[in-house]
C-alpha cells in the first residue's frame, strides 16, 4: 500500500526510539520492520522496533506512525485520529483501570497494550507501544468472516468495557462529563464526511444494481434510501443520549488481537486486545455491537446467533456491573439496548457498504495510496468494489438489516 522508502521511515522511527531510550537506560541495538501489510491499517504506518541491550535482553515495542502524505492528510482527520487515541491511553484506559482497582477487582479488564510515548507534533504523529505478539497474541485476517468463537468473545468483552464505562459515569460522573465533552464524534462529523459519502454512494449503488427493483423492491429501497440519507446518519451520532458509553469505534477484527489459551480447544480465543482507539468516541453502546455484527460476520452466524449474541453482551455487562457496584436496570435495560439496535441499525448498514470493500481487498491489489497523485485518486479507489463476493455480502446483510 505504501512505497514510503526504509530511509524516511528510519528518518522518523530513530529520534522517537532514542527519545524514549533516554528515558529507559542505555540499548545498543535497534531492529526496525514493517508490522502490518497493505490494506492491515489505513490510519498508519506500523512497524515492529526490537531493542537489544548489552545484556542481550530484549524490548519489543511496536511504533505506529501517522500518513505524512499532505493528499492523505487533505481527506483524512489524521492530526485529529491521533490526538484522540493518545487522549484514550493516557485518560481514558487508565480510568478504565482504576475503577476496577478502586472497586476491589482482582482480575483487571484491560484489553489494550501497554503505551510507552507518544509524540503529537504536526505530520510527525506517533504511539509507542508494546508489542503484543510477543505476548503470543496472534491477528486474524479480515478478509475472513469472524466465527462464532471469535464473535462471542469480542460480544463479551464488549460487554465488559461499555460496563467499565456505565461504571464512571454512575460512580464519577464528572470524570465522565470530561471524556464526553473530549470524545464527541469527529472522524465522520468532520471534513471527511463529504469524502467518504463519495466512497460509500458507488458502492451501494454497485449493490442497487444487482436487484430487480419491482421484484426485490423491499430491499431495494431500503438501500436507496440508507444511501440518500448517508450524511444525516452520520451527523446523528453527535446525539449521544442518555445511554451512551465510551465506544471502541471501529470494532472490527482487523483492529483486534486474539490469544488461544486452552490447548483443548485450540481454535477458539480466549482473550482479546483491542487496537487502534484512533476512532473512540461517546455513542450509544448499539454503535459497536452493529459494526462487528454487519462488518465481521457473516449472514449464516446471524442467522443462528445473533440474538445468542446480545444476550451473551449484556450477561457480560451485567456481570461487570454488579461487581462495580452499578443497577444495569437503571444505566442499559435489556430493552432499550434493543431499541438502539433498531434506531441504529442504518449506521451498521453503511459501515458495512463501507468497510468490507476494503476488507475483502487482497493485499496485491492494494495501490500505494499514501503518495496517491491526488485526492481524487483516494477517493476513487475507497469506492472500488473488490470482487463479487462483496456484492453478496452487501445484500444479506440488507436482508437482516431489514430484519433487525
Amino acid at each position: 500500500m505504501s512505497a514510503v522508502s526504509s530511509h524516511q521511515i528510519e528518518e522518523k522511527i530513530l529520534p522517537i526510539v532514542k527519545s524514549f531510550l533516554n528515558s529507559n537506560g542505555e540499548r545498543h541495538k535497534i531492529d526496525i520492520s514493517p508490522a502490518s501489510q497493505p490494506g492491515e491499517n489505513y490510519l498508519g504506518l506500523i512497524y515492529t522496533v526490537t531493542i537489544t541491550d548489552k545484556k542481550d535482553e530484549k524490548l519489543h515495542l511496536i511504533i505506529k506512525l501517522a500518513p505524512f502524505q499532505e493528499h492523505y492528510r487533505n481527506i483524512f482527520p489524521i492530526k485529529e485520529v491521533y490526538n484522540r487515541e493518545i487522549f484514550f491511553y493516557q485518560n481514558v484506559s487508565t480510568e478504565l483501570v482504576r475503577i476496577q482497582e478502586e472497586m476491589g477487582i482482582s482480575d483487571v479488564f484491560q484489553p489494550f497494550p501497554k503505551l510507552y510515548l507518544t509524540r503529537t507534533q504536526d505530520r510527525g504523529e506517533a504511539l509507542v507501544m508494546d508489542n503484543m505478539k510477543k505476548k503470543s497474541f496472534t491477528t486474524v485476517s479480515q478478509r475472513v468472516e469472524a466465527d462464532y468463537p471469535h464473535a462471542l468473545l469480542v460480544m463479551r468483552d464488549l460487554g465488559k468495557l461499555h460496563a467499565l464505562s456505565y461504571a464512571i459515569k454512575d460512580h464519577k460522573p464528572d470524570t465522565f462529563k470530561y471524556f464526553e465533552q473530549n470524545l464527541q464524534e469527529s472522524f465522520y462529523n468532520s471534513s471527511f464526511l463529504e469524502s467518504v459519502i463519495e466512497m460509500i454512494v458507488p458502492l451501494g449503488n454497485k449493490v442497487l444494481k444487482s436487484y430487480d427493483a419491482e421484484k426485490e423492491s423491499l430491499h431495494f429501497e431500503s438501500l436507496k434510501g440508507s444511501l440518500e440519507k448517508a450524511a444525516d446518519t452520520l451527523r446523528s451520532l453527535l446525539e449521544v443520549g442518555e445511554y451512551c458509553v465510551i465506544n471502541h469505534g471501529d470494532a472490527q477484527t482487523r483492529n483486534f488481537l486474539f490469544r488461544y489459551g486452552d490447548p483443548t480447544h485450540p481454535s477458539e480465543p480466549t482473550e482479546l486486545c483491542m487496537l487502534d482507539w484512533q476512532l473512540v468516541r461517546i455513542g450509544s453502546p448499539a454503535l459497536d455491537i452493529l459494526f462487528f455484527i454487519f462488518v465481521c460476520t457473516n449472514q449464516e452466524l446471524r442467522s443462528k446467533y445473533y440474538t445468542r449474541l446480545l444476550e451473551e453482551y449484556y450477561s457480560s455487562l451485567s456481570t461487570v456491573l454488579r461487581q462495580l457496584g452499578c443497577d444495569r436496570a437503571k444505566l442499559l435495560p435489556f430493552d432499550v439496548l434493543l431499541d438502539h439496535m433498531r434506531e441504529f441499525a442504518p449506521f451498521g448498514l453503511l459501515m458495512a457498504t463501507w468497510i468490507v470493500a476494503m476488507n475483502l481487498k487482497e493485499s496485491k491489489n492494494i495501490p500505494d495510496l499514501y503518495n496517491s497523485a491526488t485526492e481524487h485518486a483516494i477517493v476513487d479507489e475507497f469506492a472500488v468494489v473488490p470482487s463479487d463476493r462483496y456484492v453478496t455480502r452487501i445484500r444479506e446483510v440488507i436482508s437482516d438489516f431489514l430484519s433487525t
